[in-house]
């Protein structure tokens, strides 16, 4: 959201299918306390298949959940930073080698291999949403964890690009701007559930992190502390809902309480009545479950498939997101993909400490929003937006772009990073959860 001079406060935001989840919190002038001001929850409606249906309404939705965190907080919001998913979201890995005079790596070569690389795979009308670079080379030697200050005359290496068309995400921008504000960042929801849920280990040994919510289900995996592949599926909890509503002719809230008291194990009869006359089978309602959780397993196994990576994610399958609770879930995708399976919550902050799988998302891009906070004020770049602009620094910026567009024309290949000329803070948020 707001700077002021003590303190940063942002508000991020979920825009869900069914619900959307917004907070706001605060991290202190010295980066040293982090805390939730507030948190809210409301339905969502004019978002369908994680895509935006009717503006209108979702913006209407969008404004009554600001409103409610508002009144919360007494803070006003003019700023919001918000996740995108669904089918759109495309998963992308090249192969990008840059020829140089022999120097010293700096992150401007780094920096034009990703460059080189969205060159080569997008055609300027779409939206990055994360990159990734690994498997770097320098003359042709061994994999090099990091190229800077390494001395060489070439490098290359695998560039992944997660990305949306431009016109995808601006529908969602759009709901925001409708209601007078600014959308801040737009992120990759399943990144953002992977920041609020797996930890180091996970990420390092190889792990698929599947966040199944109401609406959708986003895959993200990661090998060697990499992102390496991401893909969302239109199919989410609701489906349940809608499968036993329509096939047994009932309402969409006789199913859900159905389900509710499936996962709460409050069954204990072979039928069960809705409303007065209607009677239901509950093998019949165990099987349209178990039918719809096989779409779901074969979209997880596929994934995987894709990726490439089947066979070396060490730490197995980790699953969060609204719908986890579906009873028998982490049975059956065991017993379907080979893999250990888990549940797991996002992280508790302090202020927001009793949370549950469904927030996974939103906390993931308030903890991804306030880390590049943290990062600012340790590069001093709050301090240098107060000194005056130097003339000279954006000519020589400006020559650089020139320099660039000549290298690509001359078909050098492709890319660019940014995300990881942060330096890392592994132990921060371990300060505030």
């Amino acid at each position: 959201m707001t700077d002021n001079r003590d303190s940063i406060i942002k508000t991020a935001v979920d825009m869900g299918n069914m619900k959307i989840k917004a907070v706001t919190g605060e991290l202190s002038a010295d980066g040293e306390n982090l805390k939730i001001l507030g948190y809210v929850e409301v339905p969502s409606r004019g978002m369908k298949k994680s895509v935006v249906e009717n503006p209108e309404e979702l913006s209407h939705c969008l404004a009554y959940a600001l409103g409610q965190l508002r009144e919360q907080t007494d803070i006003p919001i003019e700023k919001i930073s918000i996740g995108i998913s669904g089918e759109a979201i495309k998963s992308r890995t090249t192969n990008v080698r840059y020829s140089f005079e022999e120097k010293e790596i700096g992150e401007k070569e780094v920096d034009t291999l990703i460059r080189m690389a969205e060159h080569e795979l997008l055609t300027g009308k779409e939206r990055v949403l994360k990159r990734e670079i690994y498997n770097i080379r320098v003359n042709n030697s061994g994999i090099i964890k990091n190229p800077i200050g390494v001395n060489g005359k070439e490098m290359q290496g695998d560039v992944h690009l997660i990305y949306i068309d431009e016109a995808e995400a601006e529908k969602l921008v759009e709901v925001v701007n409708r209601i007078g504000l600014e959308a801040e960042h737009v992120l990759l929801n399943a990144y953002a559930s992977a920041k609020a849920s797996l930890d180091d280990e996970d990420r390092r040994m190889g792990v698929a992190l599947i966040d199944i919510g109401e609406g959708s289900t986003d895959i993200i995996l990661f090998k060697n502390d990499k992102l390496i592949y991401s893909k969302s599926l239109p199919l989410g909890g609701m489906h349940y809902v809608n499968d036993i509503s329509y096939l047994f002719q009932i309402s969409k809230q006789e199913a859900f309480e159905i389900l509710s008291k499936l996962k709460n194990k409050d069954i204990h009869e072979e039928h069960i009545f809705c409303g007065d006359t209607k009677k239901v089978s509950v093998a019949d309602i165990k099987n349209i479950i178990d039918a719809r959780t096989e779409d779901i397993i074969s979209f997880i196994t596929q994934t995987i498939e894709e990726s490439g990576f089947n066979g070396y994610l060490g730490k197995g399958l980790v699953l969060t997101g609204g719908a986890i609770v579906i009873d028998g879930l982490l049975e059956k995708i065991n017993k379907k993909t080979g893999y250990v399976v888990r549940k797991v919550l996002p992280h508790a902050f302090r202020g927001l400490e009793d949370v549950d799988a469904s927030m996974s998302t939103v906390i993931g891009i308030f903890s991804e929003i306030m880390e590049e906070e943290y990062n600012k004020m340790q590069s001093g770049f709050y301090s240098q937006q107060n000194e005056s602009e130097d003339p000279s620094k954006i000519i020589t910026e400006e020559t650089e772009e020139d320099d660039l567009d000549k290298l690509l024309e001359n078909d050098k290949n492709n890319s660019k990073k940014k995300s990881g000329t942060f330096s890392s803070i592994k132990n921060w948020f371990s300060n505030f959860i």
